[in-house]
């Protein structure tokens, strides 16, 4: 295997940054700009949807209105990437965690008295098991040049393993029944 271009390296790396944050920040317009006119999808691993092929903005008008109140961080690591035979296309390659938590003042108030006064202190509730579910596994991606700048053109997901309190999270198979 060789090794990319490292001007290309930094570049991808830079997109799935962005492409990560937006969904951390609910910044819809900025995911937009990440993603190729069209995107292949596929989440089948993780009991959502099968795979398809859709518009930039029904791939974020799907995930506008599957988004929850959760506080979310996307953080991704061991970046692979490959680059295709031809120009103008990358693969790429990372492993993912995902934490989602419900600081939603509702769920929380069956916390215990200690943990109340540890939450005054802090401003951050205590975590139990049914305030958040988390994710691991990888993803690929293929990312194309266009117009001189990298689009996410193919996303998959690969679910390693999900734990905590599904129901939180509609975009797992346990969270939308």
């Amino acid at each position: 295997m060789t090794s990319p271009d490292p001007n290309v390296f930094v570049q991808i790396h830079d997109v799935l940054c962005r492409f990560f944050l937006c969904f951390d920040q609910r910044d819809w317009p900025s995911m937009v700009e990440c993603l190729a006119p069209q995107v292949s999808i596929d989440y089948a691993s993780s009991g959502r949807e099968p795979p398809s092929t859709m518009s930039r903005r029904d791939f974020v008008e799907r995930r506008q209105n599957a988004v929850d109140d959760l506080t979310k961080q996307h953080s991704f690591s061991n970046l692979l990437i490959t680059q295709e035979a031809g120009e103008g296309v990358v693969s790429a390659r990372c492993n993912y965690l995902i934490l989602r938590f419900d600081l939603s003042p509702s769920r929380n108030q069956a916390q215990t008295q200690t943990q109340s006064q540890a939450q005054t202190q802090s401003q951050v509730p205590a975590i139990s098991e049914e305030n958040f579910f988390h994710s691991c596994g990888n993803y690929e991606f293929q990312l194309r040049d266009i117009q001189g700048e990298w689009k996410i053109s193919s996303i998959k997901q690969n679910a390693l393993q999900s734990w905590g309190n599904a129901a939180l999270h509609g975009g797992s198979s346990q969270g939308r029944k």
